[in-house]
């Protein structure tokens, strides 16, 4: 059986404590902490994200990269990408997303006005027109036997 921490602090005592170097003397070892476990059970430490506030030593580093990043974008007139909720980029997204893998052909207005059968998919690339595909042809299976 192996010992518990607290069962081996009782019989053995705590270890010494050094900071920079020196001994750190520990007049009481008893603590007052009080943790309630209805609290630290079940629910979640969101008050930090609401604040901005880094919880780790990683999110304050890739919050200072992206900061200096974007300070340096700035100082040379650049914008350093599309930001969030940017209306122009969401927009060329869609039309690539449309253009690329759902292999639509973009439209091109003629005379400021876009032709109708530009609107409507044609049927040579396996749509019926509503936007569904049409059924496949039934092909009758060889059956060994009878």
């Amino acid at each position: 059986m192996t010992a518990t921490l607290t069962k081996w602090y009782e019989e053995h005592g705590r270890h010494e404590i050094f900071a920079g170097g020196k001994k750190v003397q520990m007049e009481d070892k008893a603590h007052s902490l009080l943790l309630r476990d209805n609290i630290v059970t079940t629910e979640l430490q969101r008050d930090l994200d609401k604040l901005g506030i880094a919880k780790n030593s990683r999110e304050e580093k890739t919050r200072a990269r992206d900061q200096k990043q974007k300070q340096v974008a700035e100082a040379k007139g650049e914008a350093r990408g599309p930001e969030k909720n940017d209306e122009a980029y969401n927009a060329r997204m869609a039309s690539l997303y449309r253009e690329v893998v759902l292999k639509e052909k973009p439209v091109i207005a003629e005379n400021g006005f876009i032709p109708l059968g530009a609107l409507t998919q044609s049927k040579g690339n396996g749509h019926n027109g509503n936007g569904t595909h049409a059924p496949k042809p039934q092909v009758a299976e060889p059956v060994a036997g009878d």
